[in-house]
């Protein structure tokens, strides 16, 4: 069986639901994808929500994991 993760960003200006840009980034490791936030400058929100505040944006990635056998 086959893990990996996947991220998706959005970005939130205002009281707008996520705007149209939209990023998907994939990790095989748990250990990489939590690099990418640090360095990134995101904090964990919730179990598989993080965010970033950037000017008058609000960035929210949502990671997911997935498992194919």
């Amino acid at each position: 069986m086959t893990k990996f993760f996947m991220m998706n960003i959005c970005i939130k200006t205002d009281n707008l639901e996520c705007g149209e840009t939209n990023e998907e980034k994939v990790f095989e490791k748990k250990s990489e994808l939590k690099e990418y936030l640090k360095n990134e400058g995101y904090y964990k929100e919730s179990k598989y929500q993080y965010i970033k505040m950037h000017e008058e944006s609000i960035y929210i990635a949502t990671v997911e994991k997935i498992k194919v056998k």
